[in-house]
């Protein structure tokens, strides 16, 4: 029975709620059935295992037959080391009802040395993911057996009380939908943020998610006024959901449920939360959703304001551009990279002439608006991937990934030549320029200092125009 449980989900998406978990908890996960069999993958790919299995299998007969007397021996959870020496957390999942399989969570891809507090977190992860996953199981089980729901509410909170410590929205957006796919086997699950006056799809699970991932709506639809108009969720015919935009082509059958949730927190509607089932949740169904969507709502709108915070702290506000704590970060990853791949990293420095005394003269206000200005002249001369900031002042700095030097010293005139052609307020703006390219070797610094050196030697030389440092 137990094994037949777990062949009543779909392995797919099962492995997606196993993978978001994963990330969640920064851990690997790994589930095998009550007979010992392979039930899932593991989330994160370990390398050893790889290389010895030729990168075909995560495990070979000699790990099964091992994992195999393991389960046979365990009683409740052990810490143990499995043949290729990694360290490995196993827990017997199921409850008074059924043996459902087993888990192994793990830390490590590799075989480091493995201390106290290493093993304290190992075992605190493990714990983790084993009640999240036992819970969401067991609820499955008592629901398939007896008809029950009254462990629903178990797993609701588990995810919740996981969901709303998160604070990176994509991880919050894949928890939500995951979930409720696996809890409620749904066959669809959506979630949209209300942007300005829309609602848009960010997250969209099941068979028909990816036709709806994107799409806006107006909060003035008729339909979704409706959803914000009451506390309670709205039941949706198929014809009302096929009424909003993009949704008309969307495969639905008549039979089965759609209910959407208003998500609101104090701060105003954070967006909704919609699910399509095939059958009827029944009253205890439905409010444990509602449970699960107030907790939705808070995990949203908290990690959606720490994602506007941390853009805030790494933007300039009157540029848009990247402000100079986050050009060091930048740089840094791009000569990783460059080093890891063996391309060129360029950098251009610019200067525009003679700012202070257009301060000094037509006020900072004015200057404010050149610099704004020159901001959208220098996006407009530059690729998506390269990466504009703002240095101070009146100084820019664009870091062009994989671009060498001939190609950099194209863009520097691109732009020399488009600030210096603009009608700028008042009078002409010209710029001083500098060109670096990375060298073997280079660090943030020597890199940075190239360019500076370049665009001081460039204003040297009499202002309004492209130096080369290399």
């Amino acid at each position: 029975m137990a094994n037949n449980l777990l062949l009543t989900l779909s392995v797919r998406y099962w492995q997606e709620f196993q993978d978001t978990l994963s990330k969640v908890m920064d851990a690997n996960i790994y589930i095998f059935d009550a007979q010992g069999n392979p039930f899932s993958q593991f989330s994160l790919p370990i390398e050893l295992c790889r290389e010895i299995n030729k990168g075909e299998t995560v495990t070979d007969s000699a790990c099964l037959d091992f994992y195999r007397t393991t389960f046979n021996q365990l009683k409740d959870r052990e810490l143990l080391t499995c043949p290729r020496g990694i360290k490995l957390c196993v827990y017997s999942l199921g409850n008074y009802m059924q043996n459902l399989g087993y888990m192994l969570v793990t830390l490590d891809t590799g075989t480091a040395p493995f201390d106290r507090e290493k093993e304290m977190v190992l075992k605190a992860k493990a714990y983790n993911a084993y009640r999240t996953i036992n819970e969401v199981l067991s609820a499955l089980l008592e629901k398939n057996l007896l008809g029950l729901q009254r462990l629903e509410l178990n797993s609701i909170y588990e995810i919740s009380r996981l969901m709303t410590s998160i604070t990176e929205l994509d991880k919050v957006l894949d928890l939500i939908t995951n979930a409720l796919i696996i809890i409620y086997q749904a066959d669809l699950c959506f979630v949209g943020l209300r942007i300005g006056d829309k609602i848009r799809i960010a997250q969209a699970k099941g068979e028909s998610g990816h036709l709806l991932g994107g799409k806006e709506w107006a909060l003035l639809h008729p339909v979704i006024e409706r959803v914000f108009s009451q506390i309670e969720p709205s039941l949706l015919t198929v014809d009302e959901l096929r009424k909003l935009t993009g949704v008309s082509h969307l495969e639905v059958s008549s039979h089965t449920e759609i209910i959407l949730y208003p998500l609101w927190t104090a701060l105003g509607i954070v967006g909704l939360l919609g699910i399509v089932v095939p059958m009827s949740l029944g009253e205890n169904g439905k409010r444990n959703l509602q449970i699960y969507a107030n907790f939705a709502a808070v995990a949203l709108a908290n990690a959606t304001l720490v994602s506007r915070l941390e853009e805030e702290a790494k933007t300039d506000f009157l540029t848009g551009f990247l402000n100079k704590r986050a050009l060091g970060f930048a740089l840094v990853e791009e000569l990783q990279r460059a080093a890891t791949y063996g391309y060129p990293v360029s950098v251009i420095f610019i200067d525009l002439d003679d700012f202070k005394s257009y301060n000094d003269t037509f006020g900072h206000l004015a200057g404010d608006v050149v610099l704004q200005k020159a901001a959208e002249i220098i996006k407009s001369c530059i690729r998506v991937t390269d990466i504009a900031c703002r240095h101070g002042g009146e100084e820019f700095v664009i870091i062009l990934p994989g671009t060498g030097n001939e190609n950099a010293l194209k863009v520097a005139e691109r732009i020399l030549n488009s600030l210096e052609n603009h009608p700028f307020p008042h009078r002409r703006i010209t710029a001083s320029i500098g060109v670096a390219t990375s060298r073997v070797g280079d660090s943030l610094d020597s890199l940075l200092r190239r360019s500076d050196e370049a665009c001081y030697m460039a204003k040297k030389m009499g202002k309004n125009r492209v130096y080369n440092n290399n």
